[in-house]
Parts: C-alpha cells; sequence; structure tokens
C-alpha cells in the first residue's frame, strides 16, 4: 500500500503494510494539504504517515468524512465529552500524531466517521470536513450572533479563511468582509457572498494568516469591547504588540479543534453546510494532484501560485 512520510529526503510515498486491527476501514478518496501539514513536514522527518483533511468510501462503498480524533476514553476530558482536548494531545490526531489519511487506506475508530448528506461525496468536498468545523466550533466560542459585523483577516496558504468567510456567512452574522492581499483571494470571498473593501470596525475578526502583521492587523480591524478570534495555527513563536488589544479591552479566542453542541458535532454541522452549499468546495478546493504526484502536490502548495486548497487524490 502506499502511503506519505516526510523522510530525511523530503515528502515521499514510501510502501506500507496494508493497516490492520480494530475500526473501520476507509479506502481513501480525497485529502486536502493545509497549513498544519505545511508546517509539520517543515520540522523534519515524522514517523508517521501525514494527512488529517481525507474522505473517502468504507468496504460496503458508503462515501464518508472523518474526524481525525481518537481519544483515549479514559481521561476526565474525554469522560466528560471533551475528547479533542484529551490529555494524551496530538499522539491521538490521526495524520498529527499517529498514520493519516495521506495513503490509499486507513483505520479509524467508529466515532471518527462523518455521514454524507445528499449532495456531498468524498471527491467532491468532504475533505474541507474537518477545517471547516474549526471555523463553526470558532464562531461558537465567540459567541458570533445573526447581528455581529464579522471580518476575516487573511486566506492562509491552504484557503483555510476562505473556509471562515463560508462559516461566518452561514451562521448568519450580520455583515461579512474580507480583508486579503490577494486579489484572487479577494475573488473568492465576493463569491460566496463577502464583502471585500472593510470599513470602520468589527465586532468580530478571526485572525486566518498566521503572520504577525495579520495578527496586529486584525487587532486594529476589531472595535472596543470585540473579539478577535485567532485560528490560523501558530506553530512558530509569534511577537505581537498586545497595546491594543489592551487599551479596546478585547476578548481573545483561540480556535484550534472542534467539540459539540445540544445540536451536534462541528463536524456534522460541516458535512451539512458543503451539502447545502456546494459553491464553497467548487471555489475553496482549487487544485487536484494524484498521489504519485504528492511532492509536487506540496511544492506548488508552499509556492506563490494562485491556489486555495490543494487536493491529493489517490
Amino acid at each position: 500500500m502506499r502511503g506519505v512520510r516526510r523522510t530525511e529526503s523530503g515528502i515521499e510515498i514510501v510502501d506500507l503494510p496494508r493497516p490492520s486491527g480494530d475500526g473501520v476501514r476507509i479506502k481513501v478518496q480525497s485529502i486536502g494539504i493545509c497549513q498544519t501539514d505545511l508546517a509539520l513536514t517543515e520540522m523534519g522527518p515524522l514517523p508517521f504517515t501525514i494527512g488529517h483533511e481525507f474522505a473517502g468510501v468504507l468496504d460496503d462503498g458508503t462515501p464518508v468524512g472523518v474526524q481525525p480524533t481518537v481519544p483515549c476514553g479514559h481521561c476526565d476530558l474525554c469522560r466528560n465529552g471533551d475528547s479533542v482536548w484529551c490529555v494524551e494531545g496530538y499522539t491521538r490526531l490521526i495524520g498529527i500524531g499517529q498514520d493519516g489519511g495521506m495513503a490509499d487506506e486507513v483505520i479509524v475508530p467508529p466515532s471518527s466517521i462523518v455521514p454524507l448528506p445528499r449532495g456531498l461525496d468524498a471527491r467532491g468536498g468532504a475533505n474541507l470536513i474537518e477545517p471547516l468545523a474549526i471555523h463553526l466550533h470558532t464562531l461558537d466560542l465567540a459567541r458570533a450572533t445573526g447581528r455581529t459585523r464579522i471580518l476575516v483577516v487573511g486566506a492562509n496558504r491552504s484557503g483555510f479563511g476562505i473556509l471562515a468567510v463560508a462559516a461566518a456567512i452561514a451562521r448568519g452574522g450580520e455583515h461579512v468582509d474580507f480583508d486579503g492581499d490577494r486579489a484572487f483571494q479577494r475573488e473568492a470571498a465576493a463569491r460566496l457572498g463577502a464583502g471585500v473593501e472593510p470599513k470602520g470596525q468589527y465586532d468580530l475578526v478571526i485572525e486566518a494568516d498566521g503572520s504577525e502583521e495579520s495578527i496586529h492587523k486584525a487587532a486594529e480591524w476589531t472595535r472596543p469591547g470585540g473579539t478577535l478570534a485567532l485560528v490560523a495555527g501558530y506553530y512558530t513563536p509569534k511577537t505581537w504588540n498586545f497595546t491594543t488589544a489592551f487599551v479596546k479591552e478585547l476578548t481573545v479566542v483561540f480556535g484550534a479543534f472542534y467539540g459539540h453542541s445540544a445540536t451536534g458535532r462541528d463536524v456534522d454541522a460541516a458535512a451539512t453546510l458543503l451539502g447545502r452549499d456546494p459553491r464553497i468546495a467548487e471555489i475553496v478546493n482549487t487544485h487536484r494532484f494524484p498521489l504519485d504526484a504528492v511532492a509536487e502536490a506540496f511544492a506548488f502548495a508552499r509556492s506563490d501560485s494562485e491556489s486555495l486548497k490543494v487536493v491529493i487524490e489517490p
């Protein structure tokens, strides 16, 4: 079986035994490259198969998405239903601490399976369930309502900020704008219904780029007493002059995972949204590569190309 590893030589396809053991087997059909994958693989060799934004089909052909968590089930957090914060941390995340979906097949626990609604298939857009769920979770943390004016700052190298726009619009923000440096990013946000000429200040600003400049800019856009959400994935230390946040008495929230509410799991809400609005996947999934060209796909995702989400298809 083919699997993608970060070896001493870089991103490579290696021969791996077919996965076995307890769980549900998924024949992978699509995997997105995200900013976490780019950051992880820049850190050096990794002892596991990468890929956590993936979808595929079960042995009976049923298409499914994946929530890439494998909770221990025993710690207090897991027993309370907050398994994404399992005390064993990143070692319990598929594709980040253990073998992931950038392979022909993978076995996941039954609790990781996300049923797909009508209108969403494993190749069309289900790879976006995981990153979109992060934004829905972040909007809950930020207590966004229909009266909330929202600005998203930055698209990131994987189109992450464009998914934030989609989530904010779906949740009925009073007004949603996007602040991006590049024309193709602004065009993508506009196609989803966002304004691309920010004005004034905002109740909630979502920082999705990850650079120090973008964090500072996001704080400047936030109104006094407003909320600044940091979601971009901060894998290297950041120096940030938080005087602006201090004098405005901003509430700062971090969005890194997904969870559940009285209405169900964030991943299921993300799947429903993607099925209801296929434009999201059409706009965000801009480039596709076969698994055998994975090294080229990573190089393309790291480049200055006009791309949002780069997708690998085994």
